[in-house]
C-alpha cells in the first residue's frame, strides 16, 4: 500500500480551530496551566476595554523559555497527548495555549525570558498562508504588562491583540465588559482555589490588579458542613480519591450574601455534584457525570446541598476523556457503580438537609423532645409516597391535647384528614418554580392575628422554666425566627 502525504490547509485549520467552544475565563485557565508548569508563582492578567475592541496580557514569573523551547510550545501538537507528563504538568493535548488564544483573538504573541535571553514568536491568523510559518517580532503589542516585563526577570508574557466575534470580550459596551471580567475572576477562583488557598502549591492570581482568594466548593469552614467519609476506587487505570460534601441549608448562613457567595458561580443548583480535580486543578465543577441509571440524575432543588470532591492522577486522562479544554470529564465504566453509589448517598442525605431546614430528624442539629424544641414533622414513608405527620409528642401539640382533655380526639381527627390531604405536588411544583423554600416568616397583620393564640399555647406548655424560653422553643420548633412576632407575643402574655 503506498502512501499518500495530505498536509493540512494552515489557514483553513487555524480558524476552524477557533471553534472549539473556549470562552474567555476557560482558555485564560489554559494559559494558567502552562504557567504553572513553568513553577510560576504569580500570574497577573490585564485586559483593558480599548472601546470594545479588547486587549488582553498574561504576565507569569515562571522559568521562561529558551527559543528552541518556545518554538515547541507554538507547534501545533506540541508532545501530544501520549507523551508522559510529570504531576505538575497540566498539559494534554500540546494545543492549549495556541487554541485557548487563538478562539479569542487574531494575534496571538508570545514572549518569554530565561537567562536573561528574550525569545519572542508570534501566530497571526492573517499571515499564515500555506505554511506553517510564525511570525518573529522585535516587540510585544504596547501594554502595561508588556512594559513590565521589559526590566523584568525570567518569566513569559502573552498578548493576545486584535480580537473580533469569536472571542467572547469583542464589540461589548463598557458595562458589559466589566461583567465579563466578573465572570472570569469568579471562574479562575473556582478552577485554582486549591493553589490560592495553597492547599497545593501557592500561586498568586490577579486581574487587573485585584488579587483572588480561592472559592471552596464545599463549605469546609462552615461548621454546618457535613464532610463524608472519604472513599478510595481503584481501577486498572489507577485510583481515584472521592469525598462527599453535604453543604449546609440557607437558614444556618449568616446574610443573604453568604449564601450567594457559598452557591458559587452559576449558583447552588448549577454548582451540585461532582468536583473533578486533575493534579489539584478542578477540570468540572459539578454535574452527575451522567449517572444515575436509565434516567440521569438532573441538577434538582432538592440536591443541591450535593458537592463531591474527585482526585484524579493527570495520568488518568484517557481513562476519564478529558477534552481539550480541560473543562469536561467521563467517568470510566469500572469507577461509575461506586460512583454512583457514592452520588446517591450524597444526595440522599442532601435531600434530607433541604426538606428539614438542616435541623429535622437526621440533620446535625436535631433537638430531642427533652428541650422542648423538636422538630413538628416526620416523614412516613411507604411503597408509593411518603406521607407527612404532624408529631403528636410535639410539646405545642401535647400541651393541647392536654388542655382538650376528652375533647382532644377532635384535635386528632382534625390532624389525621389534614395529614391524608398534605398537597405534596403542589408544593414541590410552587418551590421549584421559586428556586427554593424560604422560611414562613410571618408579617403584619399575621403577627397580631398569631399573638393571642401563641400566647395561650405558651401558658399551656405543661413545662418548667422561664415563659420567655418557652416562647423561645415554641417558635424555633416551628421555624420562625421573627423578632417583631415574639416581641408581640410577649406583650400579650403581659396583658393577660
Amino acid at each position: 500500500m503506498r502512501p499518500v502525504e495530505i498536509n493540512p490547509t494552515p489557514k483553513a485549520l487555524l480558524r476552524s480551530l477557533r471553534g472549539l467552544g473556549y470562552s474567555p475565563e476557560t482558555a485564560l485557565a489554559d494559559l494558567i496551566d502552562n504557567s504553572l508548569a513553568a513553577g510560576a508563582r504569580e500570574v497577573r492578567i490585564r485586559l483593558d476595554w480599548r472601546e470594545g475592541s479588547p486587549f488582553v496580557e498574561i504576565f507569569d514569573d515562571g522559568a521562561g523559555m529558551s527559543f528552541e523551547r518556545l518554538v515547541e510550545a507554538m507547534r501545533f501538537g506540541g508532545a501530544g497527548p501520549d507523551a508522559e507528563r510529570e504531576g505538575g504538568d497540566l498539559g494534554r493535548f500540546g494545543l492549549g495555549m495556541k487554541t485557548a488564544s487563538l478562539s479569542q483573538c487574531r494575534e496571538l504573541t508570545v514572549a518569554s525570558r530565561r537567562d536573561g535571553i528574550v525569545a519572542r514568536l508570534a501566530w497571526d491568523i492573517d499571515r499564515v498562508g500555506q505554511g506553517w510559518y510564525a511570525d518573529v517580532p522585535d516587540t510585544s503589542p504596547p501594554g502595561q504588562l508588556a512594559t513590565e516585563f521589559l526590566s523584568s526577570g525570567s518569566g513569559t508574557l502573552i498578548s493576545w491583540n486584535r480580537m473580533d466575534r469569536f472571542g467572547g470580550l469583542w464589540g461589548l459596551d463598557r458595562d458589559a465588559f466589566n461583567d465579563r471580567i466578573s465572570d472570569i475572576r469568579g471562574h479562575l477562583a473556582m478552577t485554582f482555589h486549591r493553589f490560592l488557598s495553597g492547599e497545593a502549591r501557592r500561586l498568586a492570581i490577579s486581574v487587573n490588579g485585584l488579587p483572588l482568594a480561592g472559592w471552596d466548593p464545599f463549605c469546609r469552614k462552615h461548621d454546618a458542613t457535613m464532610a463524608l467519609p472519604r472513599d478510595i476506587i481503584r481501577g486498572p487505570d489507577g485510583t481515584i480519591t472521592a469525598r462527599p460534601y453535604v453543604l449546609p441549608h440557607r437558614d444556618r448562613f449568616s446574610s443573604e450574601r453568604e449564601w450567594d457567595d457559598a452557591g458559587g458561580p452559576g449558583g447552588w443548583v448549577e454548582r451540585q455534584g461532582f468536583y473533578v480535580y486533575r493534579g489539584d486543578r478542578l477540570v468540572s465543577a459539578g454535574g452527575w457525570l451522567g449517572l444515575g441509571g436509565a434516567r440521569a440524575w438532573s441538577r434538582e432543588e432538592s440536591s443541591r446541598l450535593s458537592r463531591i470532591a474527585l482526585d484524579l492522577p493527570v495520568s488518568m486522562d484517557e481513562a476519564w476523556r478529558i477534552d481539550i479544554r480541560k473543562s469536561v470529564a467521563r467517568p470510566p465504566t469500572w469507577a461509575r457503580g461506586r460512583l454512583a453509589g457514592l452520588g446517591a448517598d450524597c444526595r440522599r442525605r442532601a435531600r434530607e438537609v433541604f426538606a428539614w431546614r438542616g435541623g429535622g430528624p437526621r440533620g446535625k442539629g436535631h433537638r430531642t423532645d427533652t428541650d422542648g424544641d423538636a422538630w413538628p414533622w416526620e416523614v412516613r414513608s411507604s411503597k408509593a409516597v411518603p406521607r407527612y405527620r404532624v408529631r403528636r409528642d410535639h410539646p405545642a401539640v401535647a400541651s393541647v391535647v392536654a388542655a382538650l382533655g376528652a375533647e382532644s380526639r377532635l384535635l386528632e381527627g382534625l390532624l389525621s384528614a389534614l395529614e391524608l390531604t398534605v398537597p405534596v405536588e403542589r408544593i414541590w411544583l410552587d418551590v421549584a418554580e421559586q428556586g427554593g423554600a424560604e422560611p414562613a416568616q410571618p408579617v403584619g397583620t399575621e403577627i397580631a392575628q398569631l399573638a393571642a393564640p401563641l400566647a395561650a399555647l405558651v401558658r399551656s406548655m405543661n413545662k418548667m422554666g422561664d415563659t420567655k424560653d418557652r416562647l423561645d422553643a415554641v417558635l424555633r420548633s416551628l421555624g420562625v425566627e421573627q423578632p417583631a412576632l415574639r416581641a408581640a407575643v410577649i406583650k400579650q402574655l403581659g396583658e393577660d
